[in-house]
């Protein structure tokens, strides 16, 4: 299968790196997680096996400082992450792929779910270990004090080490809800969650199924962390997805 590194821009006129794995008329764009860039484990794994299967995609580095694209850490934000995958979808149409689907993971399955909200283009959706709402929150929450008093707040990331953060990060996802986003998705939507999920409760995935429209479908995946770390639970998420998109794309 073909593999290409390609670009294009934003909304914002920032560059976007990605890279575009296989070929035709079906497509499925991979949403990355918190902090999460293109060569993570199971997003190349993923598009390996979609491509292998006649299904291309696309992964990307968000405009942000974790990967190749351009932009900054300190203005990362859940609206600014959907607007590269409007962008990106763009992209795609422009190289007369007209079947597109979009798999999120984490947090990536919020900015997922807002753009499957804001463009009826996406065709079908995967939304895996996705947060919902900052009422079900456990991993931003507890950091909104500090956040606001100091405008600003460090992470740890697996490939910049620290990052900064601006609180309108968090003001942005305050305005976000998932279980009424979901409401005015049309595409058919996968909703996964890991059973021993440590950063994102299961009642996140519970509220985006029960709120999603028909036809829809929600698999708790047995052992599985958030990352889904173990090879079986990796082989597990990519199954259910490439079926996913196989009947639906």
């Amino acid at each position: 299968m073909t593999v290409q590194k390609v670009s294009f821009f934003n909304s914002r006129g920032l560059k976007i790196v990605g890279i575009l794995d296989g070929e035709g008329d079906r497509c499925a764009i991979i949403s990355s997680h918190f902090t999460g860039f293109k060569e993570v484990k199971h997003y190349f794994n993923l598009a390996k096996t979609l491509s292998d299967n006649g299904i291309c995609a696309l992964r990307f580095d968000f405009s942000d400082c974790i990967g190749e694209s351009e932009g900054t850490c300190e203005e990362m934000s859940v609206t600014n992450q959907t607007n590269d995958i409007i962008s990106a979808i763009d992209f795609l149409e422009e190289k007369g792929i007209s079947k597109i689907g979009i798999i999120g993971h984490s947090l990536g399955g919020l900015v997922a779910i807002n753009a499957a909200a804001n463009d009826n283009r996406i065709k079908a959706l995967v939304s895996a270990a996705a947060p919902a709402k900052l009422e079900w929150d456990t991993l931003f929450k507890e950091k909104e004090a500090q956040w606001k008093n100091d405008g600003y707040i460090t992470f740890p990331s697996w490939k910049r080490g620290k990052i900064r953060i601006n609180y309108g990060f968090y003001l942005d996802l305050k305005k976000l809800d998932a279980t009424k986003l979901v409401q005015r998705i049309k595409a058919p939507i996968l909703v996964i969650h890991p059973e021993n999920d440590e950063l994102v409760s299961i009642v996140n995935s519970q509220g985006i199924y029960e709120n999603a429209n028909d036809p829809k479908t929600f698999i708790v995946i047995k052992g599985s962390d958030h990352m889904f770390s173990k090879e079986e639970h990796e082989s597990e998420l990519i199954g259910l997805t490439l079926d996913w998109f196989k009947k639906w794309l």
